[in-house]
Parts: structure tokens; sequence; C-alpha cells
């Protein structure tokens, strides 16, 4: 049995991506891999067949039950990619994926494709990931139960052959930055500390204080690296930094090969490494950074180095590939290999708490308990209050909600949150005891709307994570519009429980029109919407209407999460600063790179909503939203997933059958929601809805192909000039 390692071919060495891959490859050999190399090409100019040719060609060595670890991505493309392991799968291969960066996560344009990086990963055996948080963020997002993990923590660079012997830096205070891609806030430089850009295009304007040092050769760049000062890590953007988090910066090694010390982001992966080594300073700012350098003494740099040499050796060696490699080659002869469980000494309790619980009664006599944990366990433990006896083990600690089946009125119950440990199932917090209480039903400040239509097989799950809302001086508005089923049976149920519960009916006009025939009955300040198959957090309209109520705002709004059957999907996300008053204007700027049209999940000002209906065509909430927000002064965001689009529990839905219209159809749709907020939105920001409309119109031309969209992105600017 032999072991294969693929390598990229075809790229320049000054390519990040290429000397990675060639560098990993040349350590595997010092184990006894051997190499698999794969040429990167344009892949779209390929037939099938002449695929199959080529893979059959780079596979030609290998015998059945080989082992192959693919450093993944080539550049070729996931479809690429894909039938590449399935091709080495049919000739009885056993695969490890080594993932040099998850694409999906890293740039937001490609966070469409991750559900497909996701199937791929599926396709191997063992997974070697940079970060802990790599892995737990795959594990969230449907990498399949079992799969065997490693983790690689930090990128080697092995320096032999590829430079002359390395000079002992000088204390210079002076930072360098090393990579292609230049970083935020390099333009904006304004300190006295010196900045050194190698491989980045010199630009008019800079400061007198940046230098441009040109190109350099792998070997040559650290050799001028090696004469002294600090090296810099930093990120592009928002979407960069938040990356740091789950990857291993490949330039952070560089510097450390370099033997002086390296300044990185706070969050970066591998930061208590560095600290704790006593090898790179941590800093919240570029202002912090040159700060740290201006203070620093001889002596204080001289102690960095040592510890820079010392750490470095390990890097310089391969070592960290080394480990990541035989370690993945090990796991695929363990059955019990690659179960990363959390020690129970590592435990933190202050970091988990179960910090609401309320129990209600459910349709069907059933019983809903709903909680609101802080942390994110393993899972949940439903507790007999009586007895301690545990009724329900939930491994699944986003959960929130559970039924509670055959089980009389004056039960209590306790929640406990648990970690997997070596030892089995580890508590890490208690709720109090929980019981049926009498409702209190108050002057309501929100309104809850939510339509239903034919909803008899999942409105109760709905209804009962409504009615568990921390937040008591709500009503819930239910429309029912036209439903043929029991729907209606289920709303008079709870009607007739919960004071707070209001029943409109209506004959089947459409989402919209029940929306905006809640809004007519609403007492509250706020409206805020919420599908029939939806869930809330227990906290979601508290927090909502807390931030919206400090800062002023007409809207408030959060992230939250799809649910489907992969797993948790985080949606809705905006790079801004959280529960703080944005203007619109500022906001825009966000919403337009990443344009989530949804009216739920938000709290919006009664008198807004009742100014500005929601409109009566296909896809009303894309018509929607950009319009409202243009006639809102300030909205303010919190990052806290506090509403749940659960994509599981039917199998089509209202977009789902729109996608399976005639293409004739779908375009006048798409034409009719972009026109009304052209048309209707705010005069005074209709440069931001423009951009809009132009930015969906593009997406639209790419995904359909229809000429038809690239004429109507010449009409929009022909009448909004």
């Amino acid at each position: 049995m032999n072991v294969y390692i693929t390598k990229i071919n075809g790229r320049s060495f000054m390519d990040p991506a290429q000397y990675k891959q060639y560098m990993t490859a040349e350590i595997a050999d010092q184990i006894g891999c051997r190499e698999m190399g794969i040429y990167r090409y344009n892949v779209e100019a390929e037939s099938t067949a002449g695929r199959s040719s080529r893979f059959d060609g780079i596979i030609a060595g290998m015998t059945g039950k080989d082992l192959v670890i693919c450093q993944f991505p080539t550049g070729n493309g996931l479809k690429f990619e894909r039938a590449f392991v399935n091709h080495l799968k049919a000739y009885h291969a056993r695969v490890a994926i080594f993932i040099h960066e998850l694409e999906p996560l890293a740039y937001g344009n490609e966070h469409a494709k991750l559900q497909e990086t996701i199937e791929l990963y599926n396709q191997a055996e063992v997974l070697i990931v940079p970060t802990y948080a790599m892995q737990n963020y795959l594990s969230d997002h449907g990498i399949r139960n079992g799969m065997k993990f490693v983790i690689q923590e930090m990128w080697d660079y092995t320096v032999d052959g590829f430079c002359p012997i390395l000079n002992s830096p000088a204390f210079r205070r002076e930072i360098c930055y090393a990579d292609n891609s230049g970083f935020l806030g390099m333009d904006e430089w304004e300190f006295s500390v010196p900045l050194k850009l190698y491989n980045v295009s010199s630009r008019q304007g800079s400061s007198a204080q940046v230098h441009y040092m040109g190109r350099k050769e792998p070997g040559q760049l650290l050799l001028d690296l090696s004469k002294g000062g600090f090296g810099l890590v930093w990120y592009q953007d928002e979407d960069s930094h938040r990356y740091m988090e789950y990857s291993a910066s490949f330039a952070l090694a560089r510097y450390l090969a370099a033997g002086i010390p390296v300044i990185v982001p706070a969050g970066i992966s591998c930061g208590r490494i560095l600290t704790d080594n006593h090898v790179g300073i941590v800093v919240n700012s570029l202002r912090e950074a040159a700060a740290a350098v201006e203070a620093m003494t001889e002596s204080e740099y001289q102690e960095y180095i040592r510890c820079v040499a010392e750490f470095g050796t390990a890097l310089k060696k391969g070592y960290y590939t080394k480990k990541c490699l035989i370690e993945a080659i090990w796991q695929f002869y363990r059955k019990d290999a690659g179960r990363h469980l959390i020690p129970e000494t590592t435990c933190c309790p202050k970091d988990y708490a179960i910090i609401f619980t309320v129990l209600k009664e459910s349709y069907g006599g059933n019983l809903a308990l709903s909680w609101n944990c802080k942390g994110k366990p393993d899972g949940f433990l439903i507790c007999d209050a009586a007895s301690g006896k545990a009724l329900r083990d939930i491994r699944n600690g986003y959960q929130h909600y559970d039924l509670i089946r055959d089980c009389g009125k004056e039960h209590g119950f306790v929640v406990k949150a648990y970690l997997d440990t070596l030892r089995g199932k580890l508590i890490i917090a208690e709720s109090e005891e929980t019981y049926l209480q009498p409702e209190k039903c108050k002057s309501p400040k929100v309104s809850l709307i939510m339509p239903a239509y034919n909803a008899e097989d999942y409105l109760a799950r709905s209804i009962d994570t409504a009615l568990a809302q921390s937040f008591t001086d709500m009503e819930l508005i239910i429309v029912n519009d036209g439903s043929t089923d029991q729907t209606q049976t289920i709303i008079d149920w709870y009607q007739e429980r919960y004071p707070q519960i209001k029943s409109i009916r209506q004959s089947n006009e459409g989402q919209a029109a029940a929306r905006n025939h809640g809004v007519e009955y609403a007492k509250g300040d706020y409206i805020s919407y919420m599908d029939s198959d939806d869930m809330l957090r227990p906290d979601m309209i508290e927090r909502l209407f807390r931030s919206i109520e400090k800062n002023e705002c007409e809207i408030s709004m959060s992230s939250a999460y799809q649910i489907t059957k992969e797993g948790y999907e985080e949606v809705g996300a905006y790079s801004v600063k959280e529960d703080t008053p944005i203007a619109t204007e500022d906001f825009f700027e966000h919403y337009i790179r990443y344009a989530y049209s949804v009216v739920w999940g938000k709290l919006y000002k009664k008198n807004l909503v009742k100014a500005h209906p929601i409109p009566a065509v296909m896809y009303e909430d894309s018509a929607w939203i950009p319009y409202i927000l243009s006639f809102a002064e300030k909205i303010c965001y919190i990052n806290a997933h506090l509403y749940e689009y659960d994509r599981t529990i039917r199998s089509a839905t209202a977009i789902h059958n729109l996608m399976e219209k005639p293409m004739e159809e779908q375009y006048r749709n798409r034409r009719d929601y972009i026109m009304f907020f052209l048309k209707n939105g705010n005069p005074q920001k209709r440069d931001f809805l423009k951009r809009l409309a132009l930015g969906y119109t593009l997406g639209f031309l790419e995904v359909f192909s229809d000429p038809r969209f690239k004429e109507f992105r010449q009409e929009i600017e022909q009448l909004w000039n």
C-alpha cells in the first residue's frame, strides 16, 4: 500500500497557493509519500471524457486501497475536484483532504458554494483543517457524523534550497508587510513607524513613511525580512478578518521563519500561540501596532528574537506538516481516531448559562418547553423536576424548544446543558425548575404578525416559540389567509387560552395582503413579522425592542439561522457595529453587498410600516425591504441569529415554487419587484436603490444567461440617471 499526495502545478512560485502545495509535497516526500501532480488549466474547455482520461493519467501509478491526500483547493474549481475524488474512489483509493482554504467561508461571493464544498469534503475519510474553529464550523454546516479530523494549527515555511543563510535580525522600529493583496488601512498609513511593502504595487499619494520594496522571490524575500523589524499580518476587509478565526496564516509562518516577531490582529486563530511563546504581538488596531513598535526597547526586541529563533526551528523543518500528515495516515487505521473530545479540565462554566426558561401549553395536549442558553454546548438534557430523571437527550447545541408529550400540566422541568468529554457528559449549566404559570396580558408595545395558509402541520411549533418570548408586552396577530385545512382550528385553540393572541380571517389574497391586514389591527408601537413555519429565539423581541428604543431608530434587525438538512447556516450577517444607530446611507453600503431581503427578523416602527405597506408582487420581501429602508433614517443591528428560517419542515417553499416557473414569468416577476422599489422608494436614496437594482440584474444575468436582464440593466441606467 502506498501513500500519495497531490500537488498543483502550473502556477507562479510567487503565488502563495502554489508555494504551500509545493512545500507540503516536499515535506510529505520526507516521510515516504509519493507525489501525484495535478496541472492547473481551463477545465471548462475539456469534455467529461477528456477529463476522465486526464484523471487516468494522474493516478496511473496507483493501486487499489492506496491512500491519497488531496491538497484542496486546486484552483480548477469544485466541479473538477469532486470529479477527481469520485475517480479516486472508483479505483478504491482511500481519501484524505488537506484543506488549505475554505473558499465559501473566506470570500463572501463564494458563500453559495458552501454546501457543494461540504459534499466534496464528505467524500473523504479524514479532513486536515487549520483550526479547531474550522472543525466546529464544518461540523455545524453538514459534515457527516464520524468524520475524522486532524488539526494543523500553523503553517510551516521550509527554507532549505530557497535562500542563502539568513541574517541575524537587527533592532529596527519598522513594520514589514509581504502579501500582494494589501490590507485595510494601508493607504491611510499615518504613523511615524516606517511601513515596508513587499510584493505590493506602488500607489500614488502614499505616505512618506510607506516604502515599496518591489516583488521578491521567496528566498530573497526571506533574506530581506531577516534583516530586522516586525512582520505584519492584517486583513483586507471585515470578511477576511472574520476568516482569520478559522484559518492558519501562511504569511505569519514566513515572518517567523525569517526570524522576526510578528504583529497580528486580535481574533486570529493562533494569537494565543504567539503570545504564549513570546513570538508575536496581538493588537486591536494598526495604531496600537505602531505604538507597540515605537515603545519597544532593544533589549525587549532581542528577547523576541531569541524566542522566535527557538520557535521558528519547527516551522523551517516542516514539523507541523509532518505531524498533520502522519496523524492523517494513522487515522486510516484506527476507528477511534480523530475524536477530539473536550477534557473536563478545559471547561469554563462561566461561559455557559441557561438564562431563561418558560413552559407553555401546546396544541394537542402537549407542553412546550423553551429556553435560552449562553454559550454553545453539545446538547441538553430535559429532566423531570421532581425525580431528576432525564426525559430527553437533545444532541443539538442550537436547540431552544422541545415539545413534551404525555406529561400532566402539574409537571415541572429542568434544562441541563452539557459537553461531551473524555469521561462522558459534563453538565456545565442548569436552569431553575420551570412550571406552567398563569398568563399575563399587558398593553402591547410590539405586535408580532404571522400570516398562515394551510399550515396545520407546523403552525403549532411557530406559535409556541412566539408565546415563549421573554418580552411579555407583545401581542401575536395570526392572519388566516383563506386556509382550507385545520389551520383555523389550531388558531382558535390557542386564542381561547392565550389572551395575547388575536385571530383574523381573510379570503386567500396572499402573504403581503395578510401582513398588511395584520398591521391594521396592531395595537403595538412596533411591528414584527414571522412566517408560520419558522421559529423565534426566546429573546428575539426583547433584544430588538431594547436596541430600537435605546438607539432611537426606525428599524432594528438581527442575523438569522437558515436550517437545512445539512445543519445551521448563518444568514443576514452584516459587518457593521452592533447595537448602535447606523445611518441608512451607511447601512446601504453593506446591504448592497449582501442584499439579504426578508421581512422577518426585524422590528419596525408602526407608523413607518403603515405609511409604506408591503406590495402585492412576487418576491414581495425583495421589493419591500429596500423600499422601507429607504424611508428610515437610522437602523440598528445585532448579530445574534435570533430568527430561525426552517427549510426542513416542508418539502417546497414559496421561493422554491417560484423558481420552478417558466423563464418568461421569472423575468417578469424579478423586473416587477425591482421596478417597485425604484419607482416608489425614497427619491433621496435613489442612488443606493439604483446600485442595488444593477447588482440584482447583474446577478440574474450570470445565473440565467437571459439577454433580457442585460437590456433591463441598460434601461435602469438610462431611466434613473
